[in-house]
């Protein structure tokens, strides 16, 4: 039983007349109706009760006829699914991410990502930037969104942001009342860090601060995540040196505050060139031609 004569014996069930049948499928009559035979014979069932006059189906035939569109429609389906898969339209692909790109960059690429590219799925893993590289590295991620410059060998980047950052501090902190904060101010602040082993670039950043004031910050407190170094600055632990895109936390007793000269945080989409997954590829066209634009 071939896929032809499926197709062949669908169309004279649904004719009930060869010749119409013939025209529809756009071959002569003769082959046709010697394609039924061979399926009748390999069948070895009568699928049609045929005269000069009328064709009708059988009950084997009534039986085949249901089943034969399944067959064709489960095929087409795969088809289109192999290929999509090929393509890089459909598949899974896993995300990490870490830090203040959850409060504005990765709500917009997931809305993007399901109105454009509707066959991926993509699963989150919010991740330090040490996490992310090693899972990078051990394809347990397939992309991830992390605070650059790395230095891997086997990872590929790509910026998606240079974002400024601000100092963010209790509001009725003596700093509180100037507009601008010079660096030069905060030699005898205590200061809430992110732990260096988890993302170097992330310290690079906020080191620009320091080096720029000419001292070396007094650390009372490590924390992972921003919200949580935000709270602890709420708490009057210390104060902190957070991404532009962490001033959405918004607390009552806390306030954030320029510097008088701009430091960057760069962040940047991560992939191991190794990773075969077409998905990725899809997904980072899509980043390149409607994210990446927004928030470069």
């Amino acid at each position: 039983m071939k896929i032809h004569q499926l197709k062949y014996f669908i169309a004279v069930a649904e004719e009930l007349h060869f010749g119409r049948a013939a025209r529809k499928l756009n071959v002569s009559q003769p082959p046709l109706s010697q394609q039924i035979k061979l399926l009748e014979h390999d069948l070895q069932a009568t699928l049609f009760n045929r005269n000069k006059r009328n064709v009708e189906l059988t009950p084997a035939g009534e039986s085949l006829y249901e089943n034969a569109r399944l067959i064709l429609h489960f095929i087409e389906h795969s088809k289109k699914e192999v290929l999509g898969i090929h393509k890089g339209e459909i598949g899974n692909l896993t995300v990490g991410f870490g830090g203040s790109i959850a409060f504005d960059i990765l709500p917009e690429i997931i809305k993007t990502c399901s109105q454009s590219l509707p066959g991926i799925r993509i699963d989150l893993k919010q991740l330090t930037t040490n996490e992310q590289i090693r899972a990078l590295e051990e394809k347990k991620i397939d992309v991830g969104i992390l605070v650059t410059p790395i230095e891997n060998q086997t990872i590929n980047t790509k910026m998606l942001r240079k974002e400024s950052l601000r100092l963010c501090l209790p509001i009725d902190h003596k700093l509180a009342i100037k507009e601008y904060i010079d660096p030069r101010e905060l030699k005898e602040e205590k200061f809430i860090l992110p732990p260096r082993g988890e993302g170097e670039g992330y310290f690079r950043a906020i080191s620009q601060v320091f080096n720029d004031g000419d001292f070396t910050p007094n650390v009372v407190q490590t924390a992972k995540e921003q919200h949580t170094m935000v709270s602890l600055v709420s708490a009057n632990i210390g104060i902190v040196i957070v991404p532009q895109s962490t001033t959405y936390i918004r607390l009552n007793n806390i306030t954030y505050k320029e510097f008088t000269k701009p430091f960057y945080k760069m962040s940047s989409l991560a992939w191991n060139k190794n990773d075969r997954n077409p998905v990725i590829k899809s997904f980072l066209n899509l980043m390149e031609s409607k994210i990446l634009p927004k928030f470069s």
